[in-house]
This record gives C-alpha cells, sequence and structure tokens, in this order.
C-alpha cells in the first residue's frame, strides 16, 4: 500500500461524512484550507455542547441524561490510519455513549439506525477498549426559532434560535458486522482522500 498522505493528522467522522456527501466542499475546506461551513443552528447546536460541558445545562435542560466522560477524546489507528473522535457524553465503566443533536427537524429511530455517526464511535471505541459498546443513545433536543423584536429596523423580525425543552432519545445497539463494514469504509475513504490530495499538492 502506498503511503497515505492526508491534509490533517487524523481523520475524523466530520472529514469522513465530508467526503462522502460532498468531495467538492471538502477539498474546498481541508485542501484550499477554506472557511467550514457555519450556521446559526450549528452555531447554537455548539453553544448547547458547551453547557453540557461545563455543567450548566440543567437548568435548561433538566431531564437530560449525561455520563462520566464529556467531550471524550478518542485517539486511535485504524489499519494504520490515525484516527480521532470527540464523543459528547461517554459512560467509561459500562463503555456505552451519548450523542446529541440539536434542530427543529425530528430524529427518527430510522434516521439513528442510518447514523453512520454512531457506528464509527462505536469503531473507535471498539479500537481503545477491545469492546464494541454494546449500545449508545441520541438525544435530540428540539429547538425552535424566535422573533427577536429590536429597535432598529434592520434587526426587526430577525430569527434567533432557542430550545423548546423537549428531549427525545433513541435507544441503538450495535453489531459485529456493522463495525467491521465501517473498518473498511474508513480505510477506503482515507485512501480516496490522499489520492485525491497529492493529485492537489501535484498541481500547486
Amino acid at each position: 500500500m502506498d503511503k497515505l498522505i492526508l491534509p490533517k493528522p487524523h481523520l475524523s467522522w466530520s472529514q469522513l461524512s465530508c467526503w462522502l456527501s460532498n468531495p467538492v466542499r471538502y477539498r474546498k475546506e481541508y485542501f484550499e484550507c477554506g472557511d467550514k461551513l457555519s450556521t446559526k443552528y450549528l452555531r447554537y447546536g455548539s453553544g448547547i455542547h458547551k453547557m453540557i460541558e461545563d455543567g450548566t445545562y440543567k437548568t435548561l435542560l433538566p431531564d437530560l441524561i449525561v455520563y462520566d466522560k464529556n467531550e471524550f477524546e478518542v485517539k486511535c489507528e485504524i489499519e494504520g490510519i490515525p484516527i480521532l473522535a470527540y464523543i459528547d457524553s461517554y459512560d467509561s465503566v459500562n463503555n456505552v455513549f451519548r450523542d446529541t443533536k440539536t434542530g427543529k427537524i425530528p430524529w427518527t429511530k430510522a434516521k439513528v439506525i442510518k447514523s453512520g455517526q454512531l457506528v464509527f464511535y462505536a469503531t473507535v471505541l471498539k479500537q481503545l477498549t477491545g469492546k464494541i459498546p454494546e449500545y449508545a443513545d441520541l438525544d435530540w433536543i428540539q429547538t425552535k426559532d424566535e422573533k427577536v423584536e429590536g429597535t432598529d429596523f434592520w434587526r426587526e423580525g430577525e430569527d434567533r434560535v432557542n430550545v423548546t425543552g423537549k428531549v427525545v432519545s433513541f435507544h441503538r445497539p450495535f453489531y459485529e458486522i456493522e463495525i467491521e463494514k465501517m473498518e473498511q469504509q474508513i480505510v477506503k475513504v482515507a485512501n480516496e482522500i490522499s489520492e485525491a490530495y497529492k493529485k492537489f499538492i501535484e498541481e500547486i
């Protein structure tokens, strides 16, 4: 196998997902160091994750379950490929985890099952602990748009994002075959990115 040359020291879920869904955007963000996608919804979600990390979420989201390790960092290698992951909430005793999502569009059981992100995290935890997590839970924190009453004409009617207080949780077990498929996909994507990046370097 040719030596991999990647634009970042580690392959992450955000990179893998971006490459699979939009290679053109991946090239712009990671090859050309362009601006990353940023919306008020993504920024609000980041704010909620920060509140969970520092423990200030309880007034806003009293029913949210949080484990002992928040923003749990995992560094490992899969078939020689360096991987970096940050897991929202990890139970270090039972080797299970929770992933938190915000947004207006409801999550469903089918959508959770199809989520490659959860399988990616289960795969890296297998590398870390030697054992596949039995399950994960995805917590959907529902948000809404609220009108901001402003005194300046250009701010009148501006929307802001806020939580509704509703949290819906989905239980998701894992199986050996899907972990194996994710490992294969990680290797495939890493090689595709490396080949594309080598060509990019040659052209500049």
